[in-house]
C-alpha cells in the first residue's frame, strides 16, 4: 500500500507524463495489441505511469463503470455496517436490479456488494441516498471527489451510471477513479470476487455472480491474473470495462470504453485481456 500523499501526488504527474510501451517495472514492451474500442487507457497502479492510451480525454458516457467512484465514496463514508431503509424511489432503477422492496431494511455493505458484483442500479441508488441523504447530494459528493482525484473532464448526475443529461467522463478520468477505488480495501476485496453470498433484511440469502467475464472460471475469457473492477453498458456508452490484473507483484489498470458493433462484449473481453497481458509482460 502506498502512502495517500504519494498516491495523490503521482496521480496527476504519472497520468500526464507516462511513458508509452514500457512495462509496469520500466522494461521495454513490444508494440501493444490493436484495439478497436473507441477509448482506452492502461496504467501502472503504483507509479501511475501510462502504458497505453487511445482517445483518453474524449468526454463520453461511461455507464456503470462510474459505480467505482460511487463505491469509493460509500466505502469511505464509515456507514458500511449501518442499516438503511429502502425508499420507493430506490426500487425504480432499471434494468439490473437487486429487486429491493420499499421498507426493506438492509446493510449499506450489502448494497455496496450488489452494486459492484452484479451492477444493481437500485442498490447503487439506495447506497448513495443512505450516505448523502438524497441522490442529488450524492451526485454533488461524486463531483467533489472527482475534482479531488484530478478528474478534470468528468461530471456525474447519478450513482449508477444510467444515461442522464450532462453526465460524462473519460478513459483517463475513470482510470484515476479506478486507481483510487483499488486502494480502498473494502472495494478491492469486493471487485475481485466472482461469486458472493449476501443476506437480505428478512434473512434471505442470495448468491450473486460477477458480471466481469475475466473473473469467471467457466468463461473462455477467464484470465487467472485478473483482480477485478467493473463492467458497464448502455446503448450510448457501448460496452465498457475497467479491469485490473496482477503478475509478479505488479498491478495494472485498463479502462476500456466504447466497444460497439455486432459483438461488443467479445471485443471488450478480448481487448481488455490482451492489454492486461501485454502490460504485465505475462
Amino acid at each position: 500500500m502506498i502512502p495517500r500523499r504519494h498516491f495523490l501526488r503521482t496521480s496527476l504527474l504519472g497520468l500526464a507524463a507516462g511513458s508509452a510501451f514500457q512495462s509496469a517495472d520500466g522494461q521495454q514492451l513490444p508494440p501493444p495489441p490493436v484495439i478497436a474500442s473507441g477509448n482506452c487507457l492502461v496504467l501502472d497502479l503504483v507509479s501511475g505511469r501510462i502504458l497505453f492510451q487511445k482517445g483518453p480525454d474524449v468526454r463520453i458516457p461511461v455507464a456503470s463503470t462510474q459505480k467505482l467512484l460511487s463505491a469509493l465514496i460509500v466505502a469511505e463514508s464509515g456507514m458500511l455496517d449501518r442499516d438503511t431503509v429502502i425508499e420507493a424511489a430506490d426500487t425504480k432503477m432499471e434494468p439490473t436490479k437487486l429487486h429491493l422492496k420499499a421498507g426493506e431494511r438492509i446493510k449499506v455493505r450489502t448494497l455496496l456488494t450488489a452494486m459492484l458484483i452484479k451492477s444493481c442500479n437500485d442498490a447503487a441508488q439506495a447506497a448513495g441516498r443512505a450516505v448523502a441523504g438524497s441522490p442529488e447530494r450524492f451526485a454533488a459528493m461524486m463531483n467533489s471527489k472527482a475534482a479531488q482525484l484530478g478528474m478534470a473532464n468528468s461530471r456525474f448526475v447519478n450513482a449508477h451510471g444510467l444515461p442522464a443529461a450532462g453526465q460524462y467522463s473519460t478513459a483517463r478520468d475513470m482510470a484515476l477513479a479506478a486507481r483510487a477505488a483499488y486502494m480502498n480495501p473494502a472495494v478491492r476485496n469486493m471487485v475481485g470476487r466472482y461469486e458472493v453470498k449476501i443476506t437480505r433484511g428478512d434473512g434471505r440469502v442470495s448468491t450473486l455472480f460477477n458480471t466481469n467475464a475475466l473473473l469467471n472460471p467457466n468463461s473462455s475469457y477467464f484470465y487467472a491474473n485478473s483482480t477485478g473492477m467493473k463492467t458497464g453498458y448502455t446503448k450510448a456508452s457501448g460496452k465498457c470495462l475497467i479491469s485490473t490484473a496482477t503478475h509478479r507483484g505488479r498491478t495494472v489498470i485498463c479502462a476500456l470504453m466504447g466497444a460497439k458493433g455486432s459483438k461488443p462484449s467479445i471485443t471488450t473481453w478480448r481487448e481488455s485481456r490482451a492489454l492486461l497481458q501485454w502490460a504485465l509482460g505475462a
